[in-house]
């Protein structure tokens, strides 16, 4: 990221990176026009990466279906009633959020869970982590399902005295290849924040009350991991100076994201980015009408995240469309957190600023008070911040028969400048929204337990 930025088309270039804010815009520069080659994945390759599916010495799984609390719960109405413990409910909610679904074998992009991934890599794990005399820190399998020990220590056998527990969210870059550069650190923070979405809505479908918090959780995490975000489900608990979202914030977003008389598996299900080769030529137009779900849900999911923002103003959501279905008619309006459009006006054209749907939503960021409210944090509560607003609109497009496809890699200073950004905001992450779902090529992963 230079010093400088263009601005729209008859005004001088303006300054973005200047005294404390240098160091925050310089990790979110750009490795743009990467060229990653076919890389190994979970299942594919000569052997199995990160040891995510290899059993781990202590592993255990618990005694009951684990899924079986939220097999029949709804996505939207009442949550999890019924006599389930809270272990029950919240090992069920772990699971839930982070199994694997289905695998596309024939797209690049083969392996699929409720939140995206660079090409279904997985850079962020989640871990159920006890305090106490006898502390804890247990992954939680994608695959087996199981509750992996990474402390030496084996599982507990009463599995109860995980009720109070606090999940954290860590990140390994590494998993992804050298060749997405300098995105690796942001793309699995990014990551990280779809993931503490995800658990927050099965959590909250589960019957309890979370409260998600952003930023380095002040716990321990296996060697190699970078701790991004944590949720507690305790009255209480957790309040601290970490920047949060309330369990009632949370609820609100869920209650505007989700499809009726469907079941909350069905919907994670059908959450997808869809087929890795689609964009503005090949899927099929989808208009701003037929986008209502996606643009209610990513402005109730601003409303929230702005619990934990600096300033209201560091943290704003764009929508942009195409006029009369026209490729070169093009606008962008800034929206409110209700969802109404704050101004509107035309995006140029230009070779670098190619819409990638007929319907996409961009985020972005104003680093400065970023950066006075949390130092050397900032880096890692905003990018987990803008992961868990983009998954509500991935949600919001999986319940409505729609796809959305993150994308972090493209030329910042130049969208700037097309949307009439503020001289402070840097475009931060981009949603594009697509009718293309490709699920011929799925194979449904049973989750049997």
């Amino acid at each position: 990221m230079g010093t400088t930025r263009p601005g729209p088309p008859g005004t001088a270039p303006v300054p973005v990176t200047a005294g404390p804010v240098r160091a925050l815009a310089g990790f979110h520069g750009q490795s743009y026009d990467k060229d990653v080659s076919q890389v190994e994945t979970l299942f594919f390759g000569p052997s199995l990466s990160n040891g995510t599916a290899r059993p781990v010495p202590g592993q255990a799984r618990p005694p009951l279906p684990v899924l079986g609390p939220l097999r029949d719960v709804g996505a939207a109405g009442p949550a999890l009633g019924g006599p389930w413990s809270r272990a029950q409910r919240l090992l069920a909610a772990c699971v839930e959020a982070v199994r694997v679904r289905r695998l596309s074998a024939a797209d690049r992009y083969p392996v699929h869970r409720a939140y995206p991934s660079p090409r279904g890599l997985f850079g962020a794990d989640l871990f159920v982590v006890t305090g106490g005399p006898e502390p804890r820190c247990l992954r939680v399998d994608p695959q087996s399902h199981a509750l992996q020990p990474w402390d030496g220590r084996s599982v507990p056998e009463d599995l109860e005295v995980l009720a109070d527990a606090r999940l954290v969210v860590a990140v390994d870059h590494r998993r992804y290849p050298p060749e997405y550069g300098r995105l690796r650190p942001s793309l699995a923070l990014l990551e990280g924040g779809h993931l503490l979405a995800t658990l927050g809505l099965a959590l909250e479908r589960a019957g309890l009350r979370p409260r998600t918090l952003f930023g380095p959780a002040g716990t321990p995490v296996p060697d190699g991991f970078a701790p991004c975000g944590a949720v507690t489900t305790q009255p209480g608990a957790g309040a601290d100076a970490a920047p949060a979202v309330s369990a009632e914030a949370l609820a609100r977003v869920a209650a505007a994201s989700a499809p009726r008389d469907t079941p909350l598996r069905r919907w994670l299900d059908d959450r997808t980015s869809g087929v890795s080769t689609a964009n503005l030529v090949t899927s099929a137009p989808v208009g701003p009408e037929e986008g209502a779900g996606v643009t209610a849900s990513l402005a109730a999911a601003l409303g929230a995240a702005r619990q934990a923002a600096p300033d209201p103003g560091s943290l704003r959501l764009y929508r942009k469309v195409l006029v009369g279905d026209r490729v070169d008619d093009r606008a962008a309006d800034e929206l409110a957190p209700d969802g109404t459009g704050i101004r509107s006006r035309p995006v140029p054209r230009t070779g670098e600023t190619n819409f990638s749907s007929s319907l996409g939503y961009t985020l972005t960021a104003d680093f400065r008070p970023w950066a006075r409210a949390h130092g050397d944090d900032a880096q890692t509560v905003l990018h987990t911040l803008l992961g868990w607003t983009a998954q509500w609109g991935c949600l919001g497009a999986a319940a409505t028969g729609l796809c959305a496809r993150p994308m972090r890699n493209y030329q910042e200073a130049d969208w700037a400048a097309v949307l009439g950004l503020d001289p402070g905001q840097t475009p931060a992450y981009q949603l594009w929204v697509r009718a293309e779902r490709g699920s011929y090529m799925d194979l449904p992963v049973d989750a049997s337990t």
